[in-house]
């Protein structure tokens, strides 16, 4: 469900677009990406959106402020200002346009999340005031008695059509001025003003109905007999936050009391009812505070879970950069020196360039195809084939094509604790366990350091009859795994905060932990920073498989 429509006004567009993935990932739907104020008024007054996110900076005739001046005083749409300035002077243009927030790039997803909620929701309540209040004035305008309104300072701040006929003020003219410049009673006998008792009604909270004898000299001088009753305005906590002055020409006493209790039946009426209202839209705020607290929980998941994605794909696109930039260059190389000087060249140093080639071809194959591994394991594409091997055969075979490879002969050393080393196993699987582990060990360890591979056939007194395990051990003198990384290692791509310019695109050990658990075996590695490290994988087998 879309939460809101946002109107993003910003001139850069990369920008503009990292505003708008954010606002669809927060779960707001974006009306509009404008680069200009003209183009900001022109689509709020078409789309008519929830609110607009307005950079100050805008190129165009009109800026942000202007743009946002105009919006808000022809649609009435909030804004909420996105700014890298902060200045004076900016900050004193932007203020008058009342905008409902202001938010400094950079800025963190969950703070422009808050700031758009409290702005919708200000904004709210501020159109939910305005109803009471025009609901309240029309009730006020429509009464035959003349009403005025003051706040706590005595200040006029509403005066219904009756009062300005007997007053002679129109209320534009006087919200806003002290009661005792609109309204002035002198006494009928003494003709001595009449100090008004709103300061009484204001501090005590009491209703004052005042005497019968009392002249009303409007704006023009004219002088009018009424009868008046000043009450207090409480809020729905009880506190005074105001008075009203009712009040009506005097036809007698009998009229004026039964003009007064008619006019207090009905403001009791409006005050309940704006009452109810109140207490109604406040308990569906409380109601909604629930709700929103486990919304944010989730953005904040959502978001987490984002960044998360982010630094994966950033770690991602470094480590195929550099990967691959290497051998290409290697490849482009040896190619041209090949294409250049071949004809002078010998053919064994032409030999050479075309071994350096192949090798680098090679190189990439299994970077993509270690790519492939992951890819088709994580999409549960992996295939199990289980065969009988001779783990002995294999692992000479493997040391092998190490040795012409790298020239590893005097650096691995290896034995086997087992008379029998057969075992039904998937021969690629395991080949791929150890080729990772054994060339994880040498790239880390110091030049000419060993590689120790131990390797060990049993069975144990707690396995059933006809199952058995193979255990491979390799144990090297390296850089070793700090403890922080060690929770991480087995994730793709991932590889350890000390390797620092030892190339590798960190596959191995995802590679290696997706092979052994379609042994269903296990895999533990017991590492010290500047030590070494021990990887024990145990692979399970049964006769029947």
């Amino acid at each position: 469900m879309v939460r809101a429509r946002i109107l993003v006004v910003e001139d850069e567009s990369i920008v503009a677009l990292s505003i708008q993935n954010r606002l669809e990932a927060l779960g707001y739907a974006v009306a509009a990406n404008l680069p200009s104020g003209e183009a900001a008024v022109k689509t709020a007054g078409e789309t008519k959106p929830d609110l607009v996110l307005m950079d100050i900076r805008l190129r165009g005739k009109i800026d942000g402020i202007q743009a946002a001046d105009q919006i808000r005083n022809r649609f009435q749409i909030p804004v909420v200002y996105l700014t890298a300035y902060t200045d004076e002077e900016t900050v004193n243009r932007a203020k008058f346009t009342e905008p409902y927030g202001y938010i400094l790039k950079p800025f963190e997803p969950r703070d422009l999340c808050t700031t758009i909620e409290i702005a919708l929701y200000k904004h709210q309540m501020e159109l939910e005031r305005g109803q009471r209040e025009h609901s309240l004035s029309t009730a006020l305008n429509s009464v035959g008695d003349a009403v005025i309104t003051t706040d706590k300072e005595e200040l006029v701040t509403f005066m219904n059509p009756v009062a300005e006929v007997l007053t002679g003020w129109n209320c534009a003219e006087v919200v806003g001025d002290p009661l005792s410049e609109v309204f002035r009673t002198i006494n009928t006998q003494t003709r001595e003003l009449i100090e008004h008792p709103l300061a009484l009604v204001l501090h005590e909270g009491v209703t004052i109905n005042l005497e019968f004898d009392t002249l009303l000299v409007n704006k023009n001088g004219k002088e009018i007999l009424i009868t008046e009753t000043a009450a207090p305005l409480k809020n729905k906590t009880g506190q005074i936050i105001g008075a009203a002055l009712i009040f009506h020409e005097s036809s007698g006493q009998q009229q004026v009391a039964a003009n007064l209790e008619k006019t207090n039946q009905e403001l009791e009426v409006k005050l309940a009812e704006s009452t109810a209202k109140l207490k109604h839209a406040n308990e569906q705020l409380w109601a909604e505070i629930p709700k929103r607290q486990r919304l944010e929980e989730e953005l904040q998941l959502a978001l987490e879970k984002e960044q998360e994605l982010e630094q994966i794909k950033s770690q991602l696109l470094a480590t195929i950069s550099q990967e691959y930039r290497t051998p290409l260059a290697t490849i482009l190389s040896s190619s041209q020196l090949l294409e250049r000087y071949s004809s002078r060249w010998t053919d064994k140093k032409k030999h050479q360039h075309l071994q350096r080639i192949q090798a680098t071809v090679e190189q990439l194959t299994k970077l993509s195809n270690d790519a492939a591994f992951i890819k088709d394991a994580e999409a549960k594409n992996l295939g199990f084939q289980p065969v009988p091997v001779d783990v002995k055969q294999l692992v000479r075979d493997l040391l092998s094509e190490f040795i012409l490879s790298s020239n590893t002969r005097d650096q691995i050393l290896w034995e086997c604790q087992a008379a029998e080393s057969r075992a039904i196993l998937d021969k690629q699987l395991v080949r791929s366990i150890i080729s990772n582990l054994l060339s994880n060990a040498l790239k880390y360890s110091p030049q000419g350091s060993s590689v120790r591979l131990e390797i060990e056939l049993h069975q144990e007194e707690s396995v059933a009859i006809g199952h058995q395990e193979v255990v491979f051990r390799i144990s090297d003198h390296g850089i070793g795994i700090p403890s922080a990384d060690q929770d991480q290692l087995f994730q793709a791509f991932f590889r350890g905060s000390n390797v620092n310019f030892i190339p590798g695109a960190g596959l191995g050990l995802a590679i290696v932990k997706a092979s052994v658990e379609l042994h269903g075996g296990e895999i533990s590695i017991d590492s010290e920073l500047g030590v070494g490290t021990t990887v024990t994988v145990t692979l399970p087998w049964q006769e029947n498989l």
